[in-house]
């Protein structure tokens, strides 16, 4: 079990490189009628609640116990703050939260300056108005992970810290583009997860329409509509790609190929791999020979 801590690192040329550097880390549990924040950081954020605070970067905070209250932006919008919620700082912005007196909470956050956050918030992917969100399993693992390296060797392991950074602001973009996605959209990304994950084995696309709950004419025109492509297109394209991972690393044969990808002949993967690939298997594998 993580045990109370903070460390507060320096900027890093390596980590500013990749757009993202891990400047604070930490994790606490405030009891309940405990003093908050406690009086242990730096002047620059430490706060009380009649002033609040202003931050120069970025925070990822998870609450992972209790309950709060947060409150940030000029007019002080308030809103409150359950176990499981993600609170996002952004600089600039004032801001001021503290769990229920009653209840306390646990706390586990990330600080970064960040070009990559910058893009995001350009790009509308996190929002200022937008504070607090959810949060999923997939926040807490990678908090587990930056309090394992932070308490380890919270310097040495700055870089790596920092693309944990990156990770959480990939959770948090994705929260906002799947929750502004049109249905038609989601389908259409479940769909292509399904036959990307089945592309190996004997699947129809009018199994995965039956799959996704939906009529095959309906499936193949919103597919065409996203993707470009039919679903049939893009079943044989995926399967097509692993047939060039096969030839390129194996022995097999155009037949044995064939069977694993589910073309019902060789004849079938050869003309389907001669019109998506340019060439015919033979020669495909010829020229993955002569490259070794």
């Amino acid at each position: 079990m993580t045990q109370n801590y903070f460390v507060y690192l320096p900027d890093n040329r390596l980590c500013s490189a990749w757009g993202c550097t891990a400047i604070s880390t930490g994790h606490t549990k405030i009891l309940p009628h405990s003093v908050y924040p406690p009086i242990r950081h730096p002047d620059d954020h430490h706060f009380d609640w009649k002033r609040g605070r202003i931050l120069q970067a970025y925070q990822v905070i998870l609450i992972a116990e209790g309950r709060g209250l947060f409150e940030f932006g000029r007019r002080g919008r308030s809103q409150l703050v359950e176990a499981g919620s993600i609170v996002l700082l952004f600089p600039g912005v004032w801001h001021r939260f503290a769990p229920d007196p009653d209840l306390g909470w646990t706390e586990n956050w990330i600080e970064c300056r960040s070009s990559a956050f910058e893009f995001a918030r350009m790009a509308g992917l996190i929002d200022p108005t937008r504070s607090v969100l959810p949060s999923t399993p997939e926040f807490a693992s990678i908090f587990e992970r930056i309090h394992g390296l932070a308490e380890d060797e919270g310097l040495a392991n700055q870089p790596l810290i920092s693309t944990l950074g990156l990770q959480l602001l990939a959770l948090l973009s994705q929260q906002k583009e799947l929750a502004s996605a049109a249905p038609a959209d989601r389908l259409v990304e479940r769909a292509r997860v399904i036959l990307m994950e089945r592309c190996t084995q004997r699947i129809s696309v009018e199994d995965v329409a039956r799959e996704l709950g939906v009529s095959y004419s309906y499936f193949r025109r919103v597919f065409r509509e996203k993707a470009g492509v039919s679903p049939k297109q893009h079943l044989v394209s995926l399967r097509i790609r692993r047939a060039q991972d096969i030839f390129a690393n194996t022995d097999k044969s155009i037949k044995e190929v064939a069977g694993l990808l589910g073309f019902s002949s060789a004849f079938h993967l050869s003309t389907q791999f001669q019109d998506l690939v340019g060439c015919s298997p033979s020669q495909y594998k010829a020229q993955s020979v002569e490259s070794e």
